[in-house]
This record gives C-alpha cells, structure tokens and sequence, in this order.
C-alpha cells in the first residue's frame, strides 16, 4: 500500500463539477465506456468523482511501526491550521499525460506542515515536488497520441469558481493498480485559529 494525505472536496462541488466536464466531454451511453462517463478522450482514463481528492503530501509506502507516530504528528498540524478557504476555478494539464481541475487557495504553510510531519515521523522518503493544487480530472497513458490544450481550454471557460472550505486532512492508502482502491485511514479536523495558520 501506498499512502498520501489529501483534501476531499465535499460532496456538492464534486457534483457542480463533475455536471460541468460532463458538458463540455460529452456523457458516454453504456456501449461507450459505461453510463454517465465522459468522452471526447479516446484511451483517457477518467477519475470517479467520487475519487477526486487534492494532494498534500504523497509518502508512498509507510512502515507500520511508523503510523502511531504520523498519526500524532499529522493531529498536531490539525491542531495549528484553521479550515482552508479554496476554490476550483479552472482547468489545466501536465504535459499531455493529465488533465486537471485548478484549485486556488492559501495551502502553502499546510503542506509544508503536513510535509514536515511526516519527514520527523519517518514517513516521507524524498517526494519535495511543489504543491500544484489540483483535482485529477483524466489521465492519458503512455504511448497514446493526444493533444489536451482544446479540452483545457474548453474546461478553463466552462468552470466556473467553486469555493469550499477544506475541513480535514485526512490520511488515504491505495493499492492496485492503474485504477487503485483508495481508503481513509485517519481524518484530523482543521481546528487553528486563521491567525495560528498563517
């Protein structure tokens, strides 16, 4: 299993959202690539809504031994941010690989928070990418010829602000392949001051 810890969106922006790039994509019938699945992305792969999280930190695999202590660690960093005050306002693209809903907000000192616990629980091995907030809207496999700037500019228009407030972060594990079963494994409440979290 590998582990991550992640915003989830609530329930009405996913349903906002996902009703908006099933506008735009299309809506595929049963024969298509089953019902309510958009197209218009020959070979993509579409993220379930109900799979859209944005990631604060990937740990990858995490030590048993470890958990108590990133448990602890990631309860504090609750503890000192107040609830993030997002949106998703757009859409974007890495490469021609994924295809992604913008998210835009204050994360910077939770991540780096929720970062720093994990190094000093002896959960994070290496991963100091930047934090691109986002929602993994589609990826396109390797070996696939696709052109995403039309779908990306088409998706920028047609979204429009979301606002949310992100109440939790939350620990998930997912194991499989292309398409992994995701689960929580703990969930600490955003329960700062909005003065403690700056």
């Amino acid at each position: 299993m590998r582990f991550f810890v992640a915003l989830l969106p609530p329930p009405e922006l996913v349903r906002d959202l996902a009703a908006t790039v099933a506008a735009v994509t299309g809506t595929a019938g049963a024969g298509e690539g089953g019902p309510d699945r958009p197209r218009g992305l020959p070979g993509a792969r579409w993220v379930d809504p109900a799979r859209w999280h944005v990631t604060l930190a990937f740990l990858g695999p995490v030590d048993p031994a470890t958990r108590p202590a990133l448990d602890e660690r990631l309860g504090r960093v609750a503890r000192r941010h107040p609830p993030a005050r997002l949106r998703v306002d757009g859409a974007g693209r890495f490469g021609d690989r994924v295809l992604w809903a913008r998210v835009s907000g204050e994360l910077g000192a939770l991540a780096t928070g929720v970062r720093r616990a994990a190094v000093r629980a002896g959960a994070l091995h290496g991963d100091d990418r930047p934090l691109r907030a986002h929602l993994t809207l589609a990826r396109v496999p390797a070996g696939a010829e696709v052109d995403l700037r039309g779908l990306v500019r088409a998706l920028d228009e047609a979204i429009a602000p979301l606002p949310w407030s992100a109440e939790a972060i939350t620990l998930m594990s997912s194991a499989g392949g292309p398409t992994p079963a995701y689960s929580v494994e703990g969930r600490w409440d955003l329960r700062g001051s909005p003065a403690a979290g700056r």
